[in-house]
């Protein structure tokens, strides 16, 4: 919720996206006194990129590391409270190192993608699967790394692998039960659905991509 200062619910604090703090007791008078609390190790022998913003609920900081893991520590003394490390297949093809963006939480729920192309929703209390769905086939050079963002019961995500020629594609899920509500494929000749029914194709089939490059348009979003 960008309008508390207390918790940080998703990425960019909130749905807007914003990268600025409403915090008031913190300014350029007084931030050269902060000292360290803690520190945590996200490491071991998958200690790679690490890109993810840390979000804060009830009083525990989650964060997502590489190869699809998802951390819980308590936010006053920095224990562990628990690990989820995704069971990732061989043969994955993330394009840009094993990163991960970030998770998002709703009610008893933290939720975020993994590099086999999967959305998993963890109990934040105790890290345990509530349901893990596929997005797309990772085999076919799908992947996912963006943090999911969760809109009227639904959360919204979207797919990784545009150097490996997929197609781009926004994708809601209900947030409960993980199923499929609805998908956009961004590239232009490509057909959503609704409920599992076609819902109309995506702009107009060869108006910006010439003749079979709209199969393999890549648009990852």
């Amino acid at each position: 919720d960008a309008q508390s200062t207390g918790d940080v619910l998703s990425y960019g604090m909130g749905p807007q996206g914003h990268r600025f703090s409403p915090l008031t007791k913190l300014d350029s008078s007084n931030v050269a006194k902060l000292t360290p609390v803690f520190s945590a190790s996200l490491g071991g022998e998958k200690q790679r990129g690490q890109e993810a913003q840390p979000i804060v609920y009830d009083g525990t900081i989650y964060v997502t590391g590489s190869y699809s893991r998802l951390f819980a520590f308590d936010a006053r003394t920095g224990e562990e409270k628990w690990q989820y490390d995704a069971r990732l297949p061989e043969g994955i093809m993330p394009c840009c190192d094993v990163v991960n963006r970030g998770a998002a939480i709703y009610g008893n729920k933290i939720i975020f993608a993994t590099l086999d192309a999967r959305l998993v929703a963890l109990d934040r209390n105790t890290g345990k699967v509530i349901w893990n769905k596929q997005i797309a086939d990772y085999q076919a050079g799908y992947s996912a790394t963006a943090a999911p963002i969760i809109v009227k019961g639904m959360v919204i995500t979207g797919n990784s692998g545009g150097e490996f020629g997929v197609v781009g594609q926004v994708d809601a899920r209900d947030v409960e039960t993980g199923e499929l509500i609805w998908t956009r494929p961004v590239i232009e000749g490509h057909t959503g659905t609704l409920r599992g029914q076609p819902n109309g194709v995506t702009g107009t089939l060869n108006a910006s991509w010439p003749g079979d490059l709209w199969k393999t348009g890549g648009g990852a979003t």
